[in-house]
Formats: structure tokens, sequence, C-alpha cells
């Protein structure tokens, strides 16, 4: 890892701000592309050790300058969200799909080694056949979000076995944890914990008995880490291999907090599969890596980070 040259798309983000931390304290040299505006605040104590670059995902000029003279991308930029809906389709063809080709074209010319691409193991599938599920389970995502992934995965596999590009193609499946936005559009366990801090009602869609496969952030970047250091294509899933559902997450949540969230139930949405439990054998032997955090270690660590991050509680 030390001195080696590596591009981080979408580097001051959730995943990606632990990523390029991590990645500095490893040596490597590092290139954090982010769009005009976003907060650094993030990676504010390694930002006199990498290479800041802003940028619009769609903006050819930019993203060729980015590229150049690196060993690895690790593109982390999504422009949706799972929640996405029909009527963002084209949206998202233009704003993630045709940029992440250009992308692709751009490495090849450029002579990148290798490419890690954070997809997305709790959409991509679709309702399970069997649980939990592998990598080798049929691709039927039920989503918009999910079919925007599949697409992107399909050229990178293109890509890599055109031009011998050594592609690492990660199904994360609900990563968690600590600078996860509780005011954002996902994950599910930060924006339960915003309307705790604010005492705003959550929302469930459905009964709250839908299971996912929720895995901490630490687990999902030492995953990363391997996986840069892997010298041949996999695709892999990154997961705990454990299920809980909404419900059960609310309620640990409550207990952890000490405070009551208020629901509000509405109709389950189109696109949510009811199961969604990951196989990480995969990546257990591939990379030799196994997850460390428990859930509930993982959701006390992230509710103490909030409070310590200048969060407050409202009373009420």
């Amino acid at each position: 890892m030390k001195g080696k040259n590596i591009l981080v798309l979408g580097g001051t983000g959730f995943i990606g701000s632990h990523l390029t931390q991590r990645l500095v304290q490893a040596g490597a040299k590092v290139k954090v592309f982010t769009r005009p505006g976003k907060s650094v605040k993030n990676i504010a104590n390694v930002l006199e050790k990498i290479e800041l670059i802003y940028g619009d995902f769609m903006d050819e000029v930019s993203l060729k300058k980015a590229v150049s003279d690196v060993d690895c991308v690790v593109h982390l930029i999504s422009t949706t969200f799972p929640s996405t809906t029909l009527e963002s389709g084209v949206y998202d063809v233009y704003s993630n799909l045709i940029p992440t080709i250009r992308l692709l074209e751009y490495c090849v010319k450029a002579g990148v080694e290798q490419i890690v691409y954070a997809s997305s193991g709790g959409t991509i599938y679709g309702e399970p056949e069997q649980i939990p599920i592998t990598e080798e389970h049929p691709l039927i995502p039920k989503s918009m979000y999910g079919q925007s992934k599949k697409v992107i995965e399909s050229y990178f596999s293109f890509f890599s076995r055109t031009y011998r590009i050594n592609v690492q193609t990660m199904r994360i499946s609900n990563p968690y944890g600590p600078r996860q936005n509780p005011y954002g559009a996902q994950g599910i366990i930060a924006v339960a914990l915003g309307c705790v801090l604010d005492g705003r009602k959550f929302k469930v869609f459905g009964k709250g008995d839908t299971v996912r496969d929720y895995i901490y952030i630490d687990d999902v970047i030492d995953a990363m880490l391997c996986a840069i250091e892997t010298k041949e294509s996999a695709i892999v899933n990154v997961s705990s291999g454990k299920g809980k559902s909404v419900n059960e997450i609310l309620e640990t949540l409550e207990r952890i907090s000490g405070r009551k969230i208020d629901k509000i139930f509405n109709e389950k949405r189109l696109g949510d599969v009811s199961v969604n439990i990951l196989s990480n054998q995969s990546a257990c032997q591939l990379y030799s890596w196994r997850p460390q955090i428990e859930l509930e270690e993982g959701l006390v660590r992230t509710w103490d980070w909030l409070l310590q991050d200048g969060y407050t509680v409202k009373n009420g």
C-alpha cells in the first residue's frame, strides 16, 4: 500500500472519508475527487497529506485530470439512492452510468491498473431465492437503483476482461457508522438516530418486518483495503452475514439512546425486498477478512459519535 497512487472518487463522504484517512495512514499517495461546495470536514485532519480535486462527476475535463498518474481508482460516487423512483431513471443514466463508462475509458487510456467499485449488495439481487445470498445468485433487482448498479457492474466486467484491468466489485450490504448523515436520504440507522435527536417521527415502510444485513463502517474499510491489495479481479459481498428487521433495529436504538422513537407506518415501497442477508464467505476467503464489530457495539459507537460531534438531543 505504501507509495501507491490512489484516487478516491467521493472521498469526502461517509465511506470515502474513512477510506481516505486509512489510506493516508497506510502510506498511500491519495487524491480525493469531490464536487465543488462539498464539505471537507470529514477529512480535515489529512487535508495537508492529500491532493484535493474539485469537480463534477459529469465533467469530462475534471475526471480526465483526476485519473492521471494513478495506480488505483476507488469509485464511491452515486448521484441517486435506493429509494430512487422510476421517474429518475433517465437522470441516473446521465449522472451515473455515462460518467462511469467515461471513467473506464479514461482509466484505460491513463494506464490505471485497478478499480474498486462500491456496488449495492442490498439492492442488486432482488428477492432472494435462498438465504444467505451468494455472489452466484441471479441479479433481478426490484428498484431502479439496483438496476443501475447491475448495468454498471456489467460494464466493469466488460472492461476487466477486455482491457485486463483489475476490477474489485464490492457488493456492500447496509453500511452504517460515524459520519453517516442523520438527515440524509438513506441509511436507516443514521436517519433513525436523527429522529431521536430532533424528536421527529420515523417513517417505516410496511410493517417494519423487512430484514437487512448491516455492516459497520470500519469492517467495510478493512475489506476495501484488502481489495486494493488483491491482484486478480473479483466480485464479492461485503456484509455481516446476519439479518435484523427494521423493528429490531429501532428497538435496539431506543434502548441505547434511552429515547422513544415515534413511528409513522406507510405502505411498503415498490422497490423494497422483504429480506436481504448476504453470504460473506467469498470475501472472507479471498481477502482473509472477517467483520469484527457486532451490531450492538456498532450502534453504540454511532450514537456516541453523534453526541461527541456536536449533535444535541432535543427535549421532549
